[in-house]
């Protein structure tokens, strides 16, 4: 069965997946400012670039003018949130982003799926983030990892064969009892050029005839490539 080749390659990394598991969801709380401003940009399907920043410090101040100057680059593709990690009503977003384990000043940038693209601890220093607006499979794959799960990658396309085979195997495994609830399945288009960046990092060919599948742990460890035959890409 297709699925049993690739279980001796990913069962090892279901205990990396439960170790960084993002913790249960938090009590239902009053939605913060700046929590309320994320979730706006992702209905938008913005991304949110963030600054949380302490009052009455020197390289808070200097992010905070850092990131608007940022702003009047990237206002068209991100809404620029501040927090203020010392003002009790953000406890709840500064928990979840983990920006109270995290030097301060902080920027992170957010994007619509919730998935973190780029961090800045202490200071930004730089004027071109462009690489921070990531795909939407990347971003997808980031989310996946960052929530402590296995991201299962189908590479394919309409010009792939054994698209249903590389799938099945994929679902296979996301719904087993070995991997349930401990994995996510991520569908790629190689042909996207938006997608290429994700496609070279999973160092697999772009132009392959046959689909793949692509097995990675958190943080972001290939742990098994597959062709559509689930048979192991060496």
């Amino acid at each position: 069965m297709q699925v049993n080749r690739i279980i001796g390659f990913a069962v090892t990394a279901v205990i990396t997946a439960v170790a960084c598991a993002a913790p249960g969801a938090m009590a239902a709380t009053k939605t913060s400012p700046a929590e309320a401003a994320i979730q706006a940009a992702a209905k938008q399907g913005r991304y949110a670039i963030v600054t949380f920043y302490k009052q009455n410090d020197t390289a808070s101040t200097k992010m905070l003018e850092e990131a608007k100057k940022l702003q009047a680059t990237y206002s068209s593709r991100a809404n620029f949130v501040i927090a203020d990690v010392g003002n009790a009503v953000h406890k709840e977003l500064i928990a979840k982003c983990g920006a109270d384990r995290a030097p301060m000043p902080l920027t992170l940038v957010i994007a619509p799926n919730g998935a973190v693209t780029a961090g800045y601890p202490n200071a930004i220093n730089k004027t071109d983030i462009s690489d921070a607006f990531v795909s939407n499979g990347m971003a997808n794959v980031l989310k996946t990892l960052q929530d402590g799960k296995l991201a299962a990658i189908c590479v394919q396309s309409s010009k792939t064969t054994l698209n249903k085979e590389s799938l099945a195997a994929a679902e296979g495994l996301k719904y087993g009892a070995q991997f349930r609830d401990a994995m996510e399945i991520v569908k790629i288009d190689p042909s996207d050029n938006s997608e290429a960046k994700l496609v070279q990092s999973l160092k697999i060919k772009a132009d392959a005839e046959n689909a793949q599948l692509v097995i990675i742990a958190p943080p972001g460890r290939i742990i098994g490539t597959f062709d559509g035959t689930a048979r192991p890409i060496q």
